[in-house]
């Protein structure tokens, strides 16, 4: 049976031999996570456990409490509610061959820095995880802050089946299964019916060793920009890999099925939203089969369950119309892939007699919000008072009321007092694109040219801040545009003419803010483009702008905020200290103090080429994004210590660095260009 009493694990699965941009990739499971893996010493157990009513399943419930549990060859560890509390730890290692894990829920939010499942099969026999739920939270983790839900060892050497496993938000990878491909023993994995909900920063993560992912579906909300839906890695014992019959939503962000080296690849109606599967039209649902809850996957599935499919029940199953509220709305799909949002004046409710709402459909107060595809795909609710407002985040589709078809752009809920409008477009561009802008009189969000009301866009008197990904965001304003500042590929329109973001002050796309502690501090920031105070700002008043890259000033209480572009170079406190903020990011600022600009820069120039290229490098030394040659910065490319990947279409990628390129990958058809000391050129 399996073990959770103290052991010291001396055949475990060993330390990971991936390479230098895996280990880098995962360089947390080396700093801790996998010190559990590898059981230098297990963790003392004292595992909380109880038994579950039989209302609930025939399961066990076990409290982490930073305890190991390890499953040995031919054994079976199943019907398990795990709960992580407030991120409490439990590490699990399944070794040897022929082990079966399944029936597992966890519940509460899962830990920062962890890995919950260390798994190989390390003979020649089929091990089994299935029917597991990873918590219930669904609280994004920061990007630094690298949880692992799955990870298989490189001495993998067997097979591994992972069936109806539902990876919610785990804060990184779902599956971790490309080191026995490329730097371990070969082994195969097979990922069937998997559902990833916002993984960063990859759901499936696999090699061309002979492992698939079938029936699988991979969603991303849009914030996280690094996400993959899938990850292939090219390894070194051929086999390829098969992705088929599965739905990749990345939401403009990241990308659906990304592959490093040129790994062989078999696509077979894999739908996606950005191009790279075979088929275009991705809906969003959890496969059949897939458990939906801790409590539902540790019990080994409900009684008629609805086979990856829910709906809110209906309060009384016999309950007569008239005691639902009056009026009738249905949105319809038309083929594409369509993200809507509706608001109502009165009660808003799922119409029960339609049983139509999935996991992915909410409700919130007066308003709901959804996904919808084909024309059999139709999300139904009762409304009392008004239709207030319905706007498309992405795509188009039918709307009906009490039965007659209505035109969206009629319900826009705004105010015909702000005679302006701004639009913020984002369909169709790659990555992400921060803005920000003032004006001069009243503003507010609005559903212009089907733009989405987005709460994480933010309003302060008459400026905005906030983000697009592959959707709109719209405003309406009095009086003028004053400022804008555009981070990104998106275009601006106001009151439907598109405007150059530089008619409207230097583009800085960057914040810098101080945040005093009590304390009065002098400081001096530097950067190697250009910085300014913010108009209105304590900056205005407590700092001086010296050349125009350089700021001294004081501050002992609030904040103070600059804009400046190129890169942040220096921040220095002479006397006294403050909490310094990089965009929305804390930073330590003796990071930044008084170090050597980096010399040498890369460019990667997709200008005039046909179709994608992706990347990889690795440096011996440091290396930053840089705006050399008007490059822009891509949220989608990502720095991982001294490894970078990133992709270009038809723009150009840029970073600074010193040392040396020790590895360079490249898959399309862009120009490299490496130029050593190119400050001084």
């Amino acid at each position: 049976m399996a073990r959770d009493e103290p052991v010291r694990d001396a055949d475990g699965p060993a330390e990971p031999t991936v390479s230098d941009d895996e280990q880098s990739e995962h360089s947390i499971l080396d700093r801790r996570s996998y010190l559990k893996l590898a059981s230098a010493t297990a963790v003392a157990a004292g595992v909380g456990t109880s038994a579950a009513s039989a209302a609930e399943g025939d399961y066990e419930v076990i409290e982490a409490r930073g305890q190991s549990i390890r499953i040995d060859s031919g054994e079976t560890w199943e019907n398990k509610l795990i709960d992580f509390g407030d991120r409490n730890n439990i590490t699990i290692t399944a070794k040897g061959s022929n082990w079966t894990i399944r029936n597992i829920g966890f519940t509460g939010t899962i830990p920062y820095n962890e890995t919950i499942f260390g798994v190989c099969d390390s003979g020649s026999g089929t091990s089994v995880m299935e029917n597991i739920y990873f918590g219930e939270s669904t609280g994004e983790q920061p990007s630094s802050e690298r949880s692992i839900c799955i990870w298989v060892d490189p001495s993998h050497s067997g097979h591994l089946d992972v069936t109806n496993v539902n990876f919610n938000v785990p804060g990184n990878n779902g599956i971790y299964g490309s080191a026995p491909a490329y730097n371990g023993d070969g082994g195969t994995i097979a990922l069937e019916g998997c559902y990833g909900n916002d993984c960063h920063h990859t759901a499936f993560r696999i090699g061309d060793c002979g492992m698939s992912i079938e029936n699988c579906v991979s969603y991303k909300s849009g914030t996280r920009a690094a996400n993959r839906n899938t990850w292939v890695w090219e390894g070194n014992y051929g086999g390829g890999a098969t992705v088929r019959n599965s739905h990749f939503i990345t939401n403009g962000t990241g990308g659906s099925v990304v592959t490093n080296g040129s790994p062989n690849l078999t696509l077979e109606n894999v739908h996606t939203d950005d191009g790279r599967g075979d088929g275009s039209n991705p809906q969003h649902f959890v496969p059949d089969g897939c458990p939906e809850s801790g409590a539902e996957a540790a019990s080994g599935g409900s009684a008629g369950s609805s086979g990856g499919t829910s709906s809110p029940p209906a309060d009384d199953e016999d309950s007569e119309d008239e005691d639902l509220p009056e009026n009738t709305l249905t949105v319809t799909g038309t083929g594409d892939a369509t993200e809507y949002y509706v608001e109502t004046t009165d009660e808003l409710v799922a119409d029960p007699n339609a049983d139509s709402l999935e996991v992915h459909d909410e409700i919130t107060g007066t308003s709901a919000s959804g996904w919808v595809t084909t024309s059999s795909h139709v999300d139904s609710y009762r409304f009392a008072g008004d239709l207030h407002e319905v706007a498309f985040r992405q795509g188009s589709a039918r709307v009906e009321v009490n039965g007659e078809v209505i035109d969206p752009d009629q319900y826009n809920g705004d105010q015909p007092s702000l005679e302006n409008t701004l639009l913020v477009d984002g369909i169709g561009t790659a990555g992400g694109t921060s803005y920000e802008f003032t004006v001069s009189g009243a503003v507010e969000k609005a559903t212009v040219e089907g733009a989405t009301i987005d709460d994480e866009d933010a309003i302060d008197g008459g400026h905005v801040a906030g983000g697009v990904a592959g959707w709109r965001d719209g405003f309406r304003f009095g009086g003028d545009l004053e400022e804008l500042t555009v981070d990104g590929d998106a275009r601006v329109l106001v009151n439907g003419e598109a405007v150059d973001p530089a008619d409207y002050g230097q583009e800085q796309p960057h914040v810098l803010t101080l945040v005093g502690n009590g304390s009065a501090a002098n400081y001096e920031i530097s950067v190697d483009g250009t910085i300014d105070t913010v108009a209105g700002d304590d900056s205005e008043a407590f700092a001086t702008v010296s050349s125009g890259t350089t700021v001294e000033g004081s501050i002992e209480r609030s904040a103070q905020r600059f804009r400046f572009s190129g890169t942040l170079t220096d921040v220095t406190f002479i006397d006294g200290s403050a909490h310094v903020y990089l965009d929305d990011q804390r930073i330590d600022p003796d990071q930044y103090g008084e170090q050597e600009l980096l010399p040498n820069a890369i460019v990667i120039d997709g200008a005039g080429t046909d179709g994608e290229t992706s990347y990889s490098f690795d440096i011996d030394g440091d290396v930053v994004t840089a705006s050399y040659r008007d490059a822009s910065v891509d949220p989608s490319d990502e720095i991982e210590g001294r490894s970078v990947t990133g992709s270009v279409d038809d723009e150009l990628d840029a970073y600074w660095f010193d040392g040396d390129i020790t590895d360079f990958r490249l898959r399309g058809n862009a120009n490299v260009d490496v130029q050593y000391n190119a400050r001084s050129n």
